[in-house]
């Protein structure tokens, strides 16, 4: 008893020295000696597993390329020697020519031809008995064949048969043969049973090489298993307790419990520096605190605290400081600035309307003016006037008549959207039906409508412009004889997608972004009278609502307009 009490305080005081040690190395040497430890470990376990591996594998090979066939091989090589007894029994009593060439055969070729083989089969040192046994057997079976051979010999003909000094001693030789056969059968069985022995010798020696690889992998496992568990109790003492202790005093820290903390953590290795660290780290924790907190509530005239010169959440709280304190001078400034630019803009706004309508007005009475002087001219000189002078008075007020109503497309485009604010849920289908209700369409083009077109919010009139625009570009610009127009929508996400369709000619590619530019047609003037104003104010009202505006089309297969609209 007192004994084991003895050893038992020297075990626990050797076990403490090396704590005391691993508590004086660095982390990175214990993690590096554990790792090291476990590799050797793996690696001493996995050389003994591979060579277990590669013993049995070679066992397999053997009884594949050896053993195995030379079982097989003796079997046959039996089997033919008893069929040459056969066959010579047989031919002893009646002739037969199909027999007797088997046996020639067998005579000739096929025997020396198997004993080759078997005897090639046993080179390996374990059937070096059975090699022998076979080239004993073969030795005593060449009399054997000979034997064969004379029978054959005194009986080449069909009248052999009927001769009794011959069949006496054909019954001579078939009795030694069988005599003979019959030992070399017992022989045989003999060395199949031993060859049955060596191969069940390698299976047994190849599972016992298996059971210890078993063995093996457990002990291997149950050493993994110690080393992990002695590894993570170490590190559980010598890290994981340090920190966790350091993790709570620190997390009273960071809740404002505490302003500073000593630790009866004396160590000399990283944990130990660890420590010393949080420590100089605290003393300056509340002040950094109470200086961040006035910094965010806005007071940017307060000093930081440096605890030396490469301190570097000073530095931080001193830069963030003076850059918030920027900021929000320039903040100010471009707040300022903004309104400023806000009035300066909604006034150019204003002037530009007025400028408009005003411009308008102004160039609208002369035009007015010069239609009506030539209509006056007309009815004083009547029929005074030559046919050309009518004409030219004619394409006078036409001019007159274009450049009002381009007047009046610049005075539209640029009021386009300006009623956006006054937006309600407006029903795009009675939209529609309006729009065709005061458009003049042909008696020969069919206007197919989707019967759900949906509820979306814009101004009526906006919405109406927009309508009206598309559907009278398919319909005044479709050529086909039978004109159809085809109005249809689907939803995009956030936006409601409308799409016009038409039968017409097309457009060429190189066009889709020309005809949405004010004043651009693809026609000459002289020959349709078209201001091209329309498409661009679409465009402009779409836009302005936060949507957009595209074409497919090709020259001799319809235009599709697409546009979308926020829903």
């Amino acid at each position: 008893m007192i004994i084991a009490k003895f050893i038992k305080a020297k075990n626990l005081k050797m076990f403490q020295g090396i704590l005391n040690r691993l508590y004086r190395m660095k982390i990175g040497t214990r993690t590096a000696i554990s790792f090291f430890a476990v590799i050797m470990v793996v690696l001493a376990f996995t050389t003994g597993s591979i060579l277990l591996l590669q013993y049995g594998k070679n066992i397999d090979l053997k009884i594949a390329s050896s053993f195995g066939p030379v079982v097989n091989s003796i079997k046959d090589y039996q089997y033919l020697i008893e069929e040459t007894g056969r066959l010579s029994s047989d031919l002893s009593l009646q002739p037969n020519p199909t027999k007797r060439l088997r046996i020639t055969k067998i005579l000739d070729r096929v025997y020396s031809r198997q004993k080759l083989t078997l005897i090639s089969l046993c080179q390996e040192p374990g059937l070096a008995d059975i090699k022998k046994r076979v080239i004993s057997v073969d030795r005593r079976f060449e009399n054997v064949m000979v034997a064969e051979r004379e029978i054959l010999a005194l009986l080449d003909t069909s009248i052999a048969y009927k001769d009794p000094i011959k069949m006496q001693q054909v019954n001579r030789l078939k009795q030694k043969i069988e005599s003979e056969i019959a030992k070399e059968r017992i022989t045989l069985s003999e060395t199949s049973l031993q060859a049955i022995s060596v191969f069940n010798k390698l299976n047994a020696q190849k599972f016992a090489s298996y059971r210890t690889l078993s063995y093996l992998l457990v002990v291997m496992i149950i050493v993994i298993i110690i080393l992990a568990g002695l590894s993570i109790y170490i590190t559980n003492v010598t890290i994981i307790k340090p920190i966790k202790e350091l993790s709570s005093i620190l997390d009273e820290v960071g809740a404002g419990k505490i302003v500073s903390f000593q630790s009866h953590i004396a160590r000399s290795d990283e944990i130990g520096e660890m420590i010393n660290s949080a420590q100089k780290v605290v003393q300056g924790f509340k002040t950094k605190e109470q200086v961040a907190n006035a910094i965010g509530k806005g007071d940017y005239d307060i000093k930081v605290p440096m605890l030396s010169r490469r301190d570097r959440l000073g530095k931080a709280l001193s830069e963030m400081r003076d850059n918030l304190k920027r900021s929000k001078i320039k903040e100010e400034e471009n707040i300022k600035s903004l309104e400023a630019y806000t009035n300066r803009l909604e006034k150019k706004n204003r002037e530009l309307d007025q400028f408009a309508y005003i411009t308008s007005h102004d160039l609208k009475s002369p035009l007015r003016g010069i239609n009506n002087l030539t209509e006056w001219i007309e009815e004083d000189l009547g029929e005074k006037l030559s046919e050309e002078s009518k004409k030219y008075f004619g394409l006078l007020r036409g001019r007159v008549h274009r450049m009002e109503a381009l007047i009046n497309s610049i005075l539209k485009y640029s009021r386009a959207g300006k009623t956006k604010e006054n937006q309600d849920r407006v029903n795009s289908k009675e939209v529609v039906y309006s729009v065709l209700e005061k458009t003049e369409v042909p008696r020969n083009l069919s206007i197919l409508v989707d019967d759900l077109l949906p509820v979306v919010t814009a101004n009526r009139r906006d919405l109406m412009e927009v309508f009206n625009v598309f559907i009278s570009n398919a319909i005044n610009h479709n050529t086909s004889d039978e004109p159809v127009v085809n109005i249809t929508y689907k939803y995009a996400g956030t936006k409601t997608e409308f799409c016009i369709a038409d039968n017409g000619p097309g457009i060429s590619i190189e066009f889709h972004e020309k005809i949405f530019t004010i004043f651009q047609t693809l026609e000459r003037r002289d020959d349709v009278e078209n201001i091209g104003a329309g498409l661009a104010i679409g465009k402009k009202i779409i836009e302005d609502y936060g949507g957009k505006v595209w074409l497919e089309s090709k020259l001799g297969e319809g235009t599709r307009f697409y546009f979308d609209w926020p829903n």
